[in-house]
């Protein structure tokens, strides 16, 4: 295996817009870093379960992923959109009491059912970890720092939406345009 190619591939596909990161980054600008804590602790639990989850499933049934991914592509490319669909038609609110907070549980939750996560674990186990290795101790070393990294990227997009909260909120529909193209670019990207 590559390992070079395997960490370019978490590190960039972690690192670039997605659901889970633009809504971490949206309810940080809304509600700061702190008040968002609930939500991101959801999201990122949802990500550990889904990649825990998703790589026990892609070891055991590794000879129908290429089956079943080109379903996940289009559900996931769709799912996207409209996810883009709604940031594009959002209106703006100055007040952002109007606003309630995320759950915890709409975070794990929606994290679980991100298709875009799924196709991030299934692509690295599939394409990167298990053609190359067949002990359960390197799966677990690859899918830990998988996780690792994807957790991290996650929270970056927290503290930067939490950081930029003023400038997002000043040019809200400008922010809006770039993140709903950058989840049309991301549906784009599937296939």
């Amino acid at each position: 295996m590559n390992f070079t190619a395997f960490l370019s591939y978490v590190i960039i596909t972690s690192i670039t817009p997605g659901p889970s990161n633009i809504l971490m980054m949206n309810e940080a600008k809304r509600f700061g870093f702190k008040g968002s804590l609930r939500f991101q602790i959801g999201i990122i639990s949802g990500f550990i379960t889904l990649g825990v989850v998703t790589s026990l499933l892609t070891t055991s049934l590794y000879q129908w992923i290429p089956i079943v991914e080109p379903y996940f592509r289009v559900v996931g490319a769709a799912y996207l959109l409209y996810l883009a669909w709604q940031i594009a038609f959002s209106k703006k609110s100055n007040n952002d009491d109007t606003y309630s907070k995320s759950s915890f549980f709409s975070g794990l939750i929606f994290q679980i059912l991100n298709i875009k996560s799924i196709l991030y674990f299934l692509t690295a186990m599939s394409a990167f970890v298990l053609p190359y290795h067949d002990s359960n101790a390197s799966a677990l070393f690859f899918m830990s720092l998988t996780i690792l990294i994807g957790c991290t990227a996650l929270l970056l997009w927290a503290a930067f939406g939490s950081a930029f909260k003023k400038i997002f909120i000043k040019y809200d529909k400008i922010v809006n345009t770039i993140m709903c193209f950058l989840l049309i670019y991301s549906a784009i990207t599937i296939f």
